[in-house]
């Protein structure tokens, strides 16, 4: 597997000090940084790095802030954000923000390798614990301008399947293994998912599918 190449952005050197210390010296996982928010917009424009790991816990408060700018100006950007402070609150915010999710509080090797593969495939990364809350955070935020149940309802009853699995925090490896199907039909199914919902990317589906309270059976682990 490809080096997934990891900025950084914060205002102390703790954070990259602490993946580093975590992951393995020679792996999969390389850390930069830390970096200030223009040194990562050039990386982001220059493909230097896959993943962007933007800390919250600043004294300045602008951790979301730096979130929103990097993702208006590189839409393609992965972003995680990384926090002391879990929860669903922290984990919408970030979502509205532009981030694709929130970095494991723990400290060890395989759980962070996860997530930065994951979120450089596009999934969202997010705590299991806070997913119940989430759900119905982001439900209550319905756009009102979109029938969004009208383009759920949509779906063939496959793809409703798959969504549900996707909103319920899996990979879609994790998808293609439940369903015993290959990753490029699962692939093949998200295509035609994001063309009826009218999105871009699974993260975007995702997010429709929580606000419209679309069924998903979310996992304790």
């Amino acid at each position: 597997m490809d080096e997934i190449k990891v900025l950084v952005v914060d205002e102390h050197p703790g954070l990259a000090q602490g993946l580093l210390h975590a992951l393995p010296k020679r792996g999969h996982v390389r850390v930069l940084g830390p970096a200030d928010v223009s040194a990562a917009g050039a990386a982001i424009a220059d493909g230097l790095v896959d993943v962007v790991v933007v800390g919250l816990d600043r004294a300045d408060g602008l951790g979301l802030a730096i979130v929103t700018a990097l993702r208006d100006a590189h839409e393609g950007a992965r972003i995680l954000v990384a926090t002391r402070h879990e929860g669903p609150e922290t984990a919408v915010m970030a979502l509205a923000a532009g981030a694709r999710g929130v970095l494991p509080n723990e400290r060890v090797a395989q759980p962070l390798i996860d997530a930065f593969r994951r979120v450089s495939s596009g999934e969202l990364v997010l705590p299991a614990r806070a997913l119940p809350a989430l759900v119905d955070r982001l439900r209550d935020q319905r756009p009102p301008a979109r029938d969004g149940r009208a383009l759920l309802g949509s779906l063939t009853t496959r793809e409703s399947e798959i969504l549900s699995l996707l909103a319920d925090g899996m990979s879609t490896q994790d998808v293609a293994a439940r369903l015993q199907i290959s990753p490029l039909t699962v692939q093949s199914h998200v295509k035609n998912i994001l063309a009826k919902l009218g999105v871009h990317t699974k993260v975007e589906a995702v997010r429709l599918a929580w606000r419209h309270g679309h069924p998903a059976a979310v996992r304790s682990a």
